[in-house]
């Protein structure tokens, strides 16, 4: 792990972690995965950085890498629900850098969470609105499968959900397109 500084400008962006306390829970993955400004599709491959492989804080201070540049359109995180990451990433940070970065730094960033458009996408309902992705599992059972060392389970997770997310990307992103700007885009 070699603290390399990547350039993407937008890039699909999610971890996967023992729980929902940033205070007491492990970020056990970090993943992301360069996606084009103009149609949310990927044009690069998606990077798995895992608990189990490295550490958790190798794999935290790799992301903070790209995540604390000070050019912040270099790496714009493109996500489902982005507060839960960054609250996570603002404890890890803090642990394992010293830093007093807050969730305020990482919201006043350029983000796009899409929890919003998914909220829409099933009829303004907030329950199952992640069911509009059709992923296969729930990221509930991920701490269940590295308990038991089923790490392989987990990766499989891990890309079957960065497909759904960009699918459902690239298809909000043709629709609102066409929709609001006739088909038009800013190239």
């Amino acid at each position: 792990m070699g603290g390399r500084k990547i350039k993407l400008p937008h890039y699909y962006f999610d971890i996967e972690t023992t729980g929902l306390d940033p205070k007491v829970d492990e970020i056990l993955t970090i993943q992301y995965q360069k996606i084009s400004v103009h149609t949310g599709e990927a044009v690069g491959p998606l990077t798995i950085l895992s608990s189990w492989e490295y550490s958790e804080e190798d794999i935290v201070k790799e992301i903070a890498v790209n995540m604390l540049d000070e050019y912040p359109w270099n790496f714009v995180p493109v996500g489902n629900n982005l507060t839960f990451e960054f609250k996570f990433l603002s404890e890890k940070f803090r642990k394992y850098l010293g830093t007093e970065i807050d969730v305020e730094f990482f919201v006043t960033r350029p983000h796009i969470d899409l929890k919003s458009v998914m909220i829409l996408a099933n009829s303004g309902k907030f329950k199952g609105c992640h069911l509009v992705l059709g992923k296969q599992g729930n990221g509930s059972e991920v701490p269940t499968w590295y308990e038991n060392g089923e790490f392989q389970k987990i990766i499989e997770y891990v890309k079957d959900e960065a497909n759904c997310f960009l699918n459902f990307t690239s298809e909000a992103q043709k629709v609102l397109g066409n929709r609001f700007t006739g088909g038009q885009r800013n190239v």
